[in-house]
């Protein structure tokens, strides 16, 4: 490093070494130029703010103060072999993670990380749950979060063990082994429920619903592919029966609607449940969703479950404003093929999802505001399914909630 003194604009040049580059590059050379007044020692006055200066060229990462996070509260809770944890990351600056909440680890070392989301991690705080379930052992877990890139392990590493489950009782002959919910629950009140029981033929339906239900009927899904078409629903034995199949080239899709007040007007905030299951058919999709009354996507979108029927269930949330990012996304890496109860918990700045009673992720990132209605829609996939594919998604029995703190 070498300094001179010039006459012209009396300032002092500091010649420093650029970063290195590669070996056939040319090093590049910085100069800083530091203006001292007239009359006054550079040697005393400026030179502690020209070693500052330095310093940020050779050190730019050391001028600005880093990202700090820390984890209170984390814990987890065990249901025979599925595990809830919960954790509460605070950041020293508000800071956007790619993906944050519980990672976990099982004996062997194996990654059995709990569904990890986008995340605005605050300095007050940011609380996240997540559930999966996991195989019986000892499993170590913390808090974690990506951002930049770079993996942030934080907080104290912590401990779980999952016991071998007692054995399940056998299910009630008959049904989908488990009762439709008959009244309020803490914070909701029941508004609409349906177990179906009176039969309709394919192509009736709704029928003797019509107070209860409507559909999509006679045109094309988003794709293009998939035709609503009344054909493709029916009731009987107690359940609604969306037959998805191929007729003369085309397949014929479902998307019945509960009517909680009048036909695609729905509520501002709720809880809904659904009894269901569905043969494993490729080229389909069922995408459960709330959509705005006001048939406007900017005002968002919660699906729950969405994803291909040979596939696993999904969830999330498109973004308010940007419906074709997803604020949140979370995979239950279960299966459409048995029966499951799905729930979607919508109350305000909060969205739960819920499998089987349990809460599988929690998020409150770009939560709509507006009134939506649920629509149970099934859709192809983004190539047409075979012809030959065909086969069922039965729907036990449904219920819908308003919210009542």
């Amino acid at each position: 490093m070498t300094f001179k003194r010039r006459n012209t604009d009396r300032s002092i040049t500091a010649t420093v070494p650029g970063p290195p580059q590669e070996k056939r590059r040319r090093r590049r050379r910085r100069t800083i130029h530091v203006g001292i007044r007239r009359g006054v020692r550079p040697a005393f006055r400026s030179l502690g703010v020209l070693i500052a200066i330095i310093a940020m060229v050779l050190n730019p990462l050391e001028a600005y103060a880093a990202t700090t996070y820390t984890s209170i509260a984390l814990n987890a809770t065990m249901s025979g072999t599925f595990v809830t944890a919960t954790t509460t990351i605070k950041a020293s600056t508000n800071t956007n993670a790619t993906l944050a909440g519980i990672c976990a680890r099982s004996s062997t070392g194996a990654i059995v990380d709990f569904p990890l989301s986008p995340a605005t991690l605050t300095t007050s705080g940011t609380t996240i749950s997540a559930s999966r379930p996991l195989a019986v052992g000892k499993y170590t877990y913390f808090s974690c979060a990506k951002v930049n890139g770079l993996w942030n392990n934080i907080g104290t590493i912590q401990t779980f063990t999952v016991a071998a489950a007692p054995p399940a009782p056998p299910p009630p002959q008959g049904g989908s082994g488990e009762a439709m919910p008959v009244g309020d629950l803490p914070g909701w009140h029941q508004v609409f429920k349906d177990d179906f029981s009176n039969p309709v033929v394919a192509g009736q339906f709704p029928g003797p619903y019509s107070a209860k239900w409507t559909a999509y009927n006679g045109f094309y899904d988003a794709a293009h592919i998939g035709y609503y078409d009344q054909r493709a629903l029916s009731v009987h034995d107690g359940f609604l029966d969306l037959y998805l199949h191929t007729e003369n080239g085309r397949p014929i899709i479902g998307a019945p609607s509960p009517v909680v007040t009048t036909p695609w007007i729905g509520q501002q905030f709720g809880r809904f449940s659904i009894r269901f299951k569905s043969d494993s058919l490729p080229g389909y999709k069922a995408s459960l969703l709330l959509w705005p009354d006001g048939n406007n996507w900017n005002q968002g979108e919660i699906d729950f479950p969405e994803g291909g029927l040979d596939g696993t269930m999904w969830g999330f949330n498109h973004c308010v404003n940007n419906p074709s990012l997803n604020c949140y996304y979370i995979n239950t890496q279960t299966a459409f093929t048995n029966w499951h109860t799905l729930t979607l918990e919508w109350s305000p700045g909060r969205i739960s999802y819920l499998l089987d009673g349990n809460v599988f992720g929690t998020t409150s990132e770009s939560v709509p505001t507006g009134p939506m209605h649920w629509v149970l829609q099934t859709q192809a996939g983004t190539t047409a399914p075979a012809a030959s594919t065909a086969g069922h998604l039965l729907v036990d029995w449904v219920a819908v909630y308003t919210y009542q703190p």
